[in-house]
């Protein structure tokens, strides 16, 4: 395994923040006095951008409605909601390792540009990474234009790189970019959902990633 950049989705694979997201989106579409998500559908979407998943959760709702709905989110996210988020066990000291190894760091992530770096400020980690991408700055998983652009901005050769996620958006994305794919299975998705698709590794905790790559 020769890789020299490893890409890293954010939520469900280096923060805990399933409860806050779905909290979030529950408490948008009851702003608009519409039949809140079933929590465990919204899981299945996290990875997506928000637009995309409001649009999923409620299909019969014009376009112009879930760009409302995706701000009203953005105000939660931001202010109103206060349900706490923590890195997963192992991130903190395992991003150490791994940079310190000489892996060049990414973040491939449906989250919004301003929420990504307001949470990597509060973290501590923006200095971890050398690029990120983001749900509003590419096409949305799993279109593999957020790991093009981070392959064209590293100069790295896509059989030199892994993107490592908790969800199947992220491992269909790493095969659509020629990628190897690496899943993990303390997030979003199921194990039974990952070993559908080809993957290289399948781990249970952060530490296991680390072990295997250092």
């Amino acid at each position: 395994m020769p890789y020299r950049l490893l890409v890293f989705d954010w939520d469900g694979t280096l923060m805990d923040s399933r409860d806050k997201i779905v909290n979030c989106f529950i408490g948008a579409a009851r702003e608009y006095h519409i039949a809140p998500p079933d929590p465990d559908q919204v899981a299945q979407l996290i990875g997506l951008s928000i637009f995309e998943s409001f649009s999923i959760l409620y299909p019969q709702n014009p376009p112009e409605l879930s760009t409302r709905l995706v701000n009203i989110y953005g105000e939660y996210w931001r202010v109103r909601d206060k349900t706490p988020m923590v890195l997963f066990d192992g991130v903190r000291k395992g991003l150490g390792r791994l940079g310190q190894a000489g892996y060049l760091l990414s973040i491939a992530t449906g989250k919004s540009e301003n929420g990504l770096q307001k949470v990597l400020q509060e973290t501590g980690l923006a200095g971890c990474f050398v690029y990120t991408q983001c749900g509003d700055q590419s096409q949305p998983k799993p279109h593999p234009e957020m790991l093009q652009k981070t392959l064209a901005y590293t100069g790295i050769a896509s059989h030199e790189a892994v993107m490592i996620g908790d969800t199947t958006f992220d491992l269909e994305m790493a095969a659509s970019a020629g990628m190897d794919g690496w899943g993990v299975t303390y997030g979003s998705h199921s194990r039974k959902q990952l070993e559908g698709l080809s993957i290289l590794e399948l781990a249970n905790s952060f530490s296991d990633i680390v072990e295997v790559l250092c």
